[in-house]
């Protein structure tokens, strides 16, 4: 971009005039003011701590196209069962379905996660697990939609069957406690290769349950048109 704007100018048979000549001035001086704004406000760059709030969702809108997300999560209650509701609040041998539902905007750092996702282009053009892998990663551990260091995603699982594909966050990690090594038990108390751990759950991917969240409500886009199933284990 050019470091100076192209300035107005007074016409000459006005330049004895104070007044107008002031008002060119501090209009010049002003429009200076705005485009150095634009220059260091780097508009087109969301991620990180600088843009926030309604400057940000103008960016979105403005600049990407994209509208403020809101999530939307519920669930359906069944009512007719036995022991599921209170006494004579449902007439004998009836059923009832209520289902209850909630819609949250979301705050600056889950969107500037989700735009990450939809616009980053620094993972290349080609899928392939690796990539979608990595791409989870970054939503999960990415601060306000920053990219970071993610070459060790062991804790995402993405498996693929006929019916469409499933994601797998771990929070946490497997310990194994016992095992059929030679010669640590008795004859015939454990079959061969058996194996007993425990998971021990971590708060590390606190934003797991958000990313399933944003999957199922369609804010997160996919390069195949397969349906996808986000679990979160721990």
């Amino acid at each position: 971009m050019l470091e100076d704007i192209i300035r107005s100018y007074l016409y000459t048979q006005y330049n004895d005039d104070d007044n107008i000549r002031a008002f060119v001035t501090a209009y010049n001086t002003m429009a200076k003011n705005v485009y150095d704004w634009m220059r260091s406000a780097n508009l087109p760059i969301f991620v990180g701590g600088y843009n926030v709030g309604d400057q940000l969702r103008w960016i979105a809108r403005g600049i990407y196209g994209v509208k403020p997300p809101v999530l939307a999560s519920g669930r359906q209650l069944v009512l007719g069962v036995f022991n599921t509701f209170t006494f004579n609040t449902v007439p004998f041998n009836t059923r009832k379905v209520i289902n209850q539902s909630s819609q949250v905007v979301v705050s600056d750092d889950l969107f500037k996660r989700i735009m990450t996702w939809n616009f980053y282009k620094g993972d290349g053009f080609y899928f392939t697990i690796p990539w979608l892998k990595r791409r989870i990663m970054r939503f999960l551990t990415g601060i306000n939609g920053v990219d970071v260091v993610n070459d060790q995603h062991w804790s995402i699982s993405v498996l693929f069957s006929g019916s469409g594909a499933s994601v797998s966050i771990i929070k946490g990690f497997r310990k194994l406690t016992d095992s059929s090594v030679y010669n640590t038990q008795t004859f015939n108390s454990r079959a061969y290769n058996q194996k007993t751990s425990v998971l021990i759950k971590s708060n590390e991917y606190e934003y797991a349950s958000l990313f399933k969240q944003a999957f199922d409500s369609g804010l997160l886009h996919m390069p195949f048109y397969q349906p996808v199933t986000v679990t979160i284990i721990g």
